[in-house]
């Protein structure tokens, strides 16, 4: 019912941002609010999901804001004017050249350019000379937008949005985002062969000139790699967006207007953020969404709606994302700075495949929503200026745009190993009839309920200790019997009891005596710690059997004590294998530690999703993700094991390599 309620809000927003009745700037932040109401989310909650998540793209709009400076230097200091002019140049009278040359430049351009203000500035420029060479209205205004997105898969904002929001490193993307960039560039030149082709008789529409402007100041050449420093700083040389927009900017104006470089910085700067301002309230809505879907009566109540890891059934992924990429348009279902965000982020908390593959999903989608979109204030604007209906542009790219999509998702699918080092997809007819539950052998057994083993570390003491442990925790309410076994060697399938007490015990000598410590480590039957307690005293004799025994009933007791206190989170523990309780985040039930030899290591719980996966404990981890885990960094790698993610892993088992990809995780079913 919560899922149905949460559907609702999203489909009226939906419904606004379609009929333009609300503009998606204020749709989002809205929709991010009532969504979390419907969701169960306290309103006392709202508060921070609103100011917490207007910042959380913090790193995003500022990337956008510094890209618009850099547009703004290219764009008032005449660098944009003079490559398109040395375009023009070379192209001279002949349209089909002259078209693709600028479409080379307008691409170019459009990897560190943004915003409407940039549209409306280049343009200004490239469509006039196309129009006025020969080529005809509707392939000039297509031309143009196929060259932008084309440009945009490599635009340096946009980047920073996918890497911060989804969690995913820029070189994870850089093969994808090749091979996508070649696949569109043969479908601009596919679509300009076959659009020349079937025209008749060359438009030569002129734009009417106004009064002569001022001679323009020459741009030095050097100028001219301007647009292309981001990018080396960026994917090369590995800088942080914001000072590479920064530096290409500062170069721009140094080399092109030194003595004007602080105002026209300035200005720059001013015009720039006027030209995304509407991007920034956009992704600040964006950001309070994700935050609204990272509560846990969110996921909660989306978790059913993509439960089951259908998407991982590659079918499924190019059938959504590909053939049904059109359902972009009109800030539709699949729109990521639309309504389709909500789609995305409840993909993204729910973990449904790894967050680089939806973003490769995203990337390919995207390609027809930057083309095709009526909604777009960059096709309105074309449309006008170039007096081609904008439906016509629609119908004209989509079926190009749209085979772009299905042919990156089919590259997706097929190249995920070379392309992202990932095996995310099952077997299609695997995926068609596996078990979408629990995974076999995560519960212990009907006949363990309620039983509880207990092992000692071999010592007589600890013997001693162990035995007076299970006879202190044997009655009503337990069966308690003593046996010495490793819960972490197999699942839970097989198992004679729900949870395992290991007891050991050791000694200090002390200047007052012996300090004997019993320690209590209680374990589910799959191996994963729960707790432990430890008790001890210290002895002027040497500890006894019977000295052993006291302080293993007083382990005893604390179980008790904690058992009373964690009531829920006991009883599917003695019940059912797990200690686990209602509200607790989706997990794969593994944790990564560094040995004393450098190598990090995998410990895993037998029966759970890390472990069906063909994870195993000890196991020496090389790569996660498609990098090595070192690149990361210890801490960042260590917690890659709780974030809920589906990683995928290159491990080392013996002497043997091994590719684990994760699943999904576990959640709590509502009768636990």
């Amino acid at each position: 019912m919560t899922a149905l309620l949460v559907l609702l809000v999203f489909v009226v927003f939906a419904a606004l941002m379609y009929l333009r009745l609300v503009p998606a700037i204020v749709a989002v932040p809205l929709m991010a609010v009532a969504m979390s109401l419907a969701a169960g989310v306290p309103a006392s909650q709202l508060g921070e999901i609103v100011t917490g998540g207007a910042a959380q793209l913090a790193p995003v709009y500022v990337a956008v804001i510094f890209g618009a400076l850099l547009g703004r230097v290219t764009l008032d200091t005449g660098i944009a004017r003079a490559l398109v002019n040395l375009a023009a140049e070379y192209g001279g009278d002949r349209p089909f050249a002259l078209a693709l040359g600028l479409c080379a430049i307008v691409a170019l351009l459009f990897t560190s350019l943004a915003g409407l203000g940039a549209m409306i500035m280049v343009g200004s420029i490239v469509l006039p000379i196309m129009l006025t060479t020969g080529v005809p209205r509707a392939i000039a205004a297509t031309l143009f937008l196929m060259a932008f997105a084309l440009g945009y898969i490599f635009n340096i904002a946009n980047w920073t949005f996918y890497t911060k929001y989804f969690g995913v490193a820029p070189e994870q993307l850089v093969r994808y985002a090749v091979l996508l960039a070649a696949i569109d560039a043969i479908a601009l030149l596919l679509y300009a062969v076959v659009s020349f082709a079937r025209a008749r008789g060359y438009a030569t529409w002129a734009v009417q000139t106004g009064p002569q402007e001022e001679p323009e100041q020459r741009v030095p050449a050097v100028a001219l790699i301007t647009p292309l420093l981001p990018l080396l700083l960026y994917y090369v040389l590995h800088a942080q967006a914001v000072p590479a927009f920064a530096i290409a900017a500062l170069f721009g104006v140094l080399v092109t207007r030194p003595r004007e470089a602080v105002q026209r910085l300035v200005a720059a700067a001013i015009r720039g953020v006027e030209d995304v301002a509407p991007a920034v309230l956009l992704f600040m809505g964006i950001g309070m969404l994700l935050a609204a879907t990272q509560q846990p009566q969110f996921a909660a109540a989306m978790g059913p709606l993509v439960a089951g890891g259908w998407l991982r059934n590659p079918v499924a992924y190019v059938a959504v994302f590909g053939f049904a990429s059109p359902l972009v348009l009109y800030r539709g279902p699949l729109n990521p700075f639309g309504v389709g965000i909500a789609i995305f982020t409840v993909l993204l908390t729910a973990n449904v495949l790894p967050p680089v593959v939806l973003v490769a999903a995203i990337m390919a989608v995207v390609q027809v929503q930057n083309v095709c979109d009526p909604t777009n204030t960059a096709n309105v604007w074309i449309a006008n200026f170039t007096g081609v209906p904008i439906v016509a542009i629609t119908k004209r790219t989509l079926p190009y745009q749209t085979a772009v999509a299905v042919l990156a998702t089919l590259a997706v699918v097929i190249g995920s190993p070379a392309l992202f080092g990932l095996h995310p997809f099952a077997s299609p007819i695997r995926a068609a009839s596996a078990d979408t539950g629990t995974p076999a052998g995560f519960y212990a057994p009907a006949g363990a309920q309620g039983r509880i083993a207990v092992a000692d570390d071999g010592t007589a003491l600890g013997k001693a200790a162990a035995d007076a442990v299970a006879a202190a925790l044997n009655g009503a309410r337990w069966r308690a019997f003593r046996l010495n076994a490793d819960p972490n060697a197999s699942d839970c399938a097989r198992k004679t009891y729900a949870a395992l007490v290991h007891v050991e015990t050791s000694t200090f000598h002390l200047m007052e005596g012996d300090d004997l410590d019993v320690g209590l480590r209680l374990e589910d039957c799959g191996g994963w710690i729960v707790t432990e307690w430890h008790d001890h005293r210290v002895f002027a004799h040497l500890p006894a059997a019977n000295d052993a025994a006291e302080l293993g009933r007083e382990g005893a007791a604390r179980l008790h004590a904690w058992s009373t206190a964690n009531a829920v989170r006991s009883r599917n523990l003695f019940m059912f294998g797990a200690a686990v309780a209602p509200g607790d985040a989706p997990t794969y039930f593994y944790t990564l530690f560094r040995t004393v030899d450098g190598n990090m290591r995998a410990y895993v719980r037998a029966g759970g999703p890390a472990y069906v996966a063909g994870m195993r404990s000890d196991d020496v981890i090389e790569q996660i993700d498609g990098k090595d885990w070192w690149d990361y960094g210890t801490y960042q790698a260590q917690q890659r094991a709780y974030d809920g993610k589906p990683h995928a892993f290159v491990i080392e088992r013996g002497e043997k390599e091994y590719h684990v990809q994760l699943s999904a995780p576990f959640v709590l079913a509502a009768q636990r």
